[in-house]
């Protein structure tokens, strides 16, 4: 879904994923022109217009269709052709993420690779995997700044780094699942991760860790670099809050006191005065990032998993944020408007 911080009344329906268990992760282009969207269940990513919740492209397969050769054998399971010339993902996709730049976007698989495509064409640019990940699937991420470099993050634990070229510039082994990865946005060198139990700031040249935060999960940066929201569940009343910490020292600077259902993932908006919050409840909740004041609480009504912030393209505003969906009932997809034509958030259903 794509809706409006500030409101949200129903403008039309689209059909998204259509998996029977669909868990959708969004991103959004910093210039709120495109949302690109995965599912687990589905290895198609898909491209869509923000201003008119139209599907923009759709991301192949290996099915038989098109330039594929491949088939699909009797369970529904591509079979893949060596000599094969389309490149794709064979299995349902984890994770999702667009270059600052807007040209390019990235993708992660349940089968372990990372394949870059061009916005534009929808064209494979690169496919990065290695052997000891195949099969291990994908469950974060990001680019840097500059776009030269991406970062994976795999439910192994383990964690790489790639620059543009498709070469390996760091590798780390973790225990826990990666929940999110996010570059610094002004040093490329910095690189946060949130794990279900703890955050920690690396350094991607060395692999050397700055600070680590037990007891926090989703974290991702400011966009003045600042700050570092993130997860963390309080000891009391087993209330679910949103911190911010001193990016340089890891130190606690104001909490956000949420729900008592687990946020899963922020989002800072564009210029970095607000700060969206999503749980598995289905709530939205929308903070100043200064003071920790709730704005408003936008109730979606379904389980929402994956949150991200962009432009309004239309009027070139800084109030749209997207969001994807957790696994629940069936498949319904809304938009959310603040103004009549004025579409500001592709809302997913299930």
């Amino acid at each position: 879904m794509l809706v409006d911080e500030a409101t949200g009344g129903v403008k039309w329906e689209v059909e998204a994923h259509i998996g029977e268990h669909a868990r959708v992760q969004v991103a959004m282009s910093l210039d709120g022109r495109f949302v690109a969207s995965v599912e687990l269940d589905d290895p198609r990513w898909k491209l869509w217009d923000a201003a008119s919740g139209a599907v923009h492209m759709v991301g192949a397969t290996h099915d038989g269709t098109g330039a594929c050769i491949c088939a699909v054998d009797g369970q529904g399971w591509p079979a893949v052709q060596q000599g094969c010339p389309v490149v794709a993902h064979t299995g349902g996709l984890c994770a999702v993420a667009l270059s600052p730049c807007g040209q390019r976007f990235a993708t992660g698989g349940e089968d372990g690779a990372v394949i870059v495509w061009d916005i534009r064409t929808g064209e494979a640019g690169r496919r990065m995997v290695e052997e000891d990940v195949l099969g291990v699937g994908i469950s974060a991420l990001c680019f840097s700044a500059s776009g030269a470099r991406l970062a994976s993050g795999y439910l192994d634990g383990s964690i790489r780094v790639w620059d543009t070229t498709g070469a390996l510039l760091l590798w780390k082994h973790g225990e826990q699942e990666v929940e999110s990865l996010h570059f610094s946005p002004t040093d490329e060198n910095q690189l946060v991760i949130g794990t279900g139990r703890e955050v920690a700031l690396w350094d991607v040249e060395n692999g050397d860790e700055f600070w680590r935060i037990v007891g926090s999960g989703f974290a991702v940066f400011s966009p003045d670099a600042r700050s570092i929201a993130c997860t963390s569940c309080t000891t009391t009343a087993l209330a679910y809050d949103v911190l911010l910490v001193d990016a340089h020292t890891g130190e606690f600077r104001l909490r956000m006191v949420g729900l008592s259902e687990y946020f899963c993932c922020a989002a800072f908006s564009v210029d970095g005065s607000k700060l969206a919050s999503v749980s598995y409840d289905g709530t939205c909740m929308v903070w100043d990032s200064s003071t920790g004041a709730l704005l408003r609480t936008i109730n979606v009504g379904n389980s929402v998993s994956s949150v991200a912030s962009g432009r309004d393209w239309v009027r070139d505003t800084q109030r749209a944020f997207a969001m994807g969906h957790h696994p629940r009932l069936g498949v319904e997809s809304r938009v959310l408007e603040l103004e009549a034509g004025v579409v500001r958030m592709i809302l997913d259903r299930v």
